[in-house]
């Protein structure tokens, strides 16, 4: 049996119901627009990944299926490894992906986030400890699309981790909890990828991102070009 399968899980808008608070994320503009963001930094933090064994799985709302495949069709094809899936089928296609291996790595990613082109190999080169649930990426960036700039940020459980399950127990139901969200993921056994400066995650701010706009109000970014540029290079190429 193969050891480990990694697969990034991304929300894009399997949580919109007509009726809640996230209805807005099956309109056209908003799909469009957050379409734009997702291939424009997301997808090219997973291409450049210099690891390529891992699947994405990209969630949407089935009721958005007719939307979201045709604003996908005016993009190049996505790589093999990265897969738009319904809501409903988001359980059946992990079972399809995991099948014949041990452990199944679950890693978080927003559809506007990006992570280090090395990520992908950390995961695959780190042996954690027997007991650990889910490894911490508590240090990063921020980057001000808008201005183009940069600024270090440290978080303690932010959402930027990754659950390690054993497939079986996975299948049978086991879901680790977590009731402050990704703020609960500490509490759990884990490691910490980013030690000895190491800077695994980078948050983009952008135009319609509003929880994140508080992170502009940081004292600490970087605007001159060169030096923006040198940090973008490793995280979307």
């Amino acid at each position: 049996m193969s050891s480990k399968k990694i697969i990034i899980g991304i929300e894009f808008n399997n949580r919109s119901k007509p009726n809640n608070r996230w209805k807005i994320g099956l309109t056209k503009q908003w799909i469009e627009y957050r379409m734009s963001i997702f291939m424009k930094y997301t997808l090219q933090s997973l291409k450049n990944q210099t690891n390529q064994n891992f699947t994405v799985l990209v969630r949407y709302a089935k009721s958005s299926e007719s939307t979201i495949l045709q604003t996908l069709d005016k993009y190049a094809p996505l790589p093999g490894n990265v897969r738009f899936v319904s809501d409903g089928q988001y359980l059946k296609v992990q079972r399809q992906l995991t099948r014949g291996f041990k452990y199944l790595y679950l890693v978080r990613l927003d559809c506007d986030d990006t992570y280090h082109k090395t990520f992908i190999k950390q995961l695959h080169n780190h042996k954690p400890k027997r007991k650990t649930r889910a490894l911490i990426n508590q240090t990063g960036y921020v980057y001000d699309s808008l201005r183009h700039r940069v600024a270090t940020v440290k978080k303690p459980s932010p959402p930027f981790y990754t659950f390690i399950y054993k497939t079986a127990d996975y299948f049978k139901g086991l879901r680790y909890k977590t009731p402050r969200g990704h703020s609960s993921v500490i509490n759990l056994k884990h490691e910490i990828l980013t030690k000895n400066g190491k800077r695994n995650y980078m948050v983009v701010v952008h135009e319609r991102n509003t929880l994140n706009q508080r992170l502009l109000k940081k004292t600490n970014f970087v605007s001159k070009r060169t030096k923006v540029n040198a940090i973008l290079k490793k995280f979307i190429g």
